[in-house]
């Protein structure tokens, strides 16, 4: 019998309850950084300076989303972007000064979420974080599409 929805709707669809709902939380906190944005900004403050390309490395998002998602914050004075200490060639992204107190409230707030998900975790029966990670690992071992020939060698090329 087929499901429907699918698995991969389902996570997509928990996820985007998940965006909505953080979203909610820091309208009501009055919170300015858009919710998708907290990955960057929690990176930055826990890493340092870093170029988009790090950025995306650490958060596991692509280059060119984490670079649309910087270009607004950037206009908006919360994040900034200084040639790199390092390699004056590459550009890195700060959270700025006059955004740090709202950076430092939006990590006290994330230090809550982790009690927030730890009670979630028990509550559903499964620590999701970690169940998603290990399906991330099982998946780059091997892909889906491998995984469905070897349940359906007649499918294959």
């Amino acid at each position: 019998m087929i499901r429907s929805p699918q698995f991969g709707a389902i996570l997509m669809r928990s996820a985007e309850l998940i965006a909505i709902q953080g979203q909610q939380v820091f309208d009501a906190l009055a919170i300015g950084l858009p919710a998708n944005r907290i990955s960057i900004l929690l990176a930055l403050y826990t890493q340092g300076p870093l170029s988009s390309t790090e950025l995306a490395k650490h958060i596991g998002l692509s280059r060119q989303l984490i670079e649309s998602r910087l270009k607004g914050s950037v206009k908006d004075g919360f994040f900034a972007s200084q040639p790199d200490a390092r390699d004056s060639r590459k550009r890195v992204y700060v959270i700025t000064p006059q955004a740090m107190p709202e950076a430092e409230k939006i990590v006290a707030i994330m230090q809550d979420f982790e009690q927030v998900y730890a009670t979630l975790w028990q509550e559903i029966g499964v620590d999701l974080e970690q169940a998603l990670q290990a399906m991330e690992k099982g998946l780059a071992k091997r892909s889906l599409v491998h995984r469905l020939y070897d349940h359906s060698p007649h499918l294959e090329p």
